[in-house]
């Protein structure tokens, strides 16, 4: 008896590598979103409902957070020697939308991981800041700059790598991965652990594990410290 077995040609190969890829990205999104849900719901269960005078102070801490990211590019692109370094807020450029950009005209490639990682190291500090406030006194400003500056990492590789329409180089998820060469799903499941641990920092009111980002002119890195 012959048994005939299909071939895996070419466009039998991209096509299940697409599927995979798709599936991939599905997950990544789900899992996103699940943890933003539970994020809030922890947030928002050890606070009363906000009031409508409430909402000015959510915005002032969202502004706050975008802010301090925004000024981390900048000020690690002048440590750099880049030239034209700029800053803006809430512009488009190449049919993509940004909260706040930072560009520069020229700067050293050694330096680029750093420069683009440097927002995400900045709205880490502004976490801890607001995490001690928060500890101290339950306001919902500190609470919003909290919650803005712990989920800052995880929302962006979201939308940069799974939702955006076009993957533009100057979204900062996409401009360490094209710069240091990790995978886009390795840097989502970096950000996805460094919210989630933080999320529990928040519900424990303990800093067993304490997850922070490396940040140096030549080079980029994540870790986490334990205390037991």
């Amino acid at each position: 008896m012959h048994i005939k077995t299909p071939s895996l040609n070419a466009d039998n190969y991209i096509d299940v590598k697409q599927t995979t890829q798709a599936g991939i990205e599905v997950k990544c999104k789900i899992a996103a979103v699940s943890i933003c849900i539970i994020i809030t719901l922890m947030c928002s269960s050890r606070v009363s409902a906000a009031d409508l005078k409430d909402i000015p102070l959510i915005g002032l801490a969202f502004l706050t957070n975008l802010g301090i990211h925004e000024t981390g590019h900048y000020v690690i692109a002048n440590q750099a020697g880049a030239e034209g370094n700029t800053l803006n807020f809430f512009t488009k450029e190449n049919n993509s939308f940004f909260l706040g950009l930072s560009t520069v005209t020229e700067i050293e490639n050694k330096a680029k991981p750093g420069y683009h990682m440097a927002g995400e190291v900045a709205s880490s500090y502004t976490f801890e800041f607001a995490l001690r406030k928060y500890r101290e006194n339950n306001t919902t400003y500190n609470q919003a700059l909290m919650f803005f500056s712990m989920t800052d990492f995880l929302w962006y590789s979201t939308y940069a790598f799974y939702i955006a329409p076009y993957k533009n180089a100057r979204f900062d998820p996409i401009g360490i991965s094209e710069t240091t060469g990790i995978d886009r799903d390795k840097i989502f499941m970096v950000a996805l652990t460094h919210t989630s641990l933080n999320a529990v920092r928040v519900l424990t009111g303990e800093d067993r594990l304490v997850p922070y980002y490396m940040l140096d002119r030549d080079f980029i890195g994540f870790g986490v410290r334990g205390s037991f």
